[in-house]
């Protein structure tokens, strides 16, 4: 089966799997909409008012999948797999992570261009075409000592800038959380030269060693996940305050704090 192939079956079991949570979601909204009527005659005092988070309208479904990816995949795969990781000599760790983000580098000069950010743009693609020559195929990061930094830009940040919505939030097994936007992004980013002429072992491989390095980096704060009062809510927050870091360059804004007067109409 081509990629192609492969990439118009995703895309359409992620198209049923939204359609089928959409369905479970107002099944449950009616049903919360009945009960509420049937309660109509009770004391004031006792409506117990829940908070829904409407960037993660799928929570339920969202807290099992993540009790899987960390409960399961993590604790028997990923974490021991990243432990072993990291017990490599550093040159050889650098080297795996450079010969990653080199494949990636297309994309970043592609998506810093669309952003605008046309000198990031330029630096990109002299990264690129150092890393794989001098670098041996990107092993080796001779373009930073030559001055050209790299600058990371996802299709996803090129949405947001462009004043695409998130979507709901997702938490995809083996994957990890993201949003509609992200997701589509990620998607994108794969289309784009060298990515796309990898085969579906290729690609599976690569975002595999991408895992596996991403989680080595995070041994040292998992103890705050471990922690938290709630790992779910608390992984949630990070992604969405990670998301703003990057689409805002690293100064997100503050957001205006709110003060909820409902309540004193209640007690008028």
């Amino acid at each position: 089966m081509s990629r192609k192939a492969l990439q118009i079956i995703f895309i359409v079991l992620m198209v049923m799997f939204t359609t089928a949570c959409t369905s479970s979601s107002k099944q449950q909204q009616a049903a919360l909409e009945t009960n509420g009527q049937s309660s109509q005659q009770k004391p004031a005092f006792d409506k117990v008012d829940v908070y829904v988070d409407k960037r993660d309208p799928f929570e339920s479904m969202n807290r099992v999948l993540w009790d899987f990816n960390w409960n399961v995949l993590d604790k028997y795969l990923l974490r021991p797999i990243a432990v072993g990781y990291t017990k490599l000599p550093d040159p050889a760790q650098m080297g795996v992570r450079n010969f990653i983000t080199n494949l990636e580098e297309p994309g970043y000069a592609i998506n810093s261009l669309l952003q605008g950010k046309v000198a990031d743009s330029g630096a990109g693609v002299g990264r690129f075409v150092v890393n794989s020559t001098i670098g041996i195929l990107g092993l080796f990061d001779v373009a930073k000592h030559l001055g050209l930094e790299q600058k990371k830009e996802s299709f996803g940040e090129t949405m947001a800038v462009a004043g695409v919505g998130n979507g709901p939030f997702f938490m995809i097994p083996a994957y990890g959380p993201t949003t509609v936007r992200d997701g589509t992004g990620d998607f994108v980013d794969g289309l784009v030269f060298p990515l796309s002429l990898l085969s579906l072992p290729q690609s599976i491989l690569k975002t595999g060693i991408k895992a596996v390095y991403t989680r080595a980096d995070l041994i040292q704060q998992e103890s705050l996940i471990n922690q938290s009062t709630d790992s779910y809510i608390f992984i949630k927050e990070a992604y969405f305050q990670g998301q703003a870091y990057k689409v805002y360059n690293g100064n997100p804004p503050i957001p205006e704090p709110t003060f909820d007067d409902s309540f004193l109409d209640e007690i008028d």
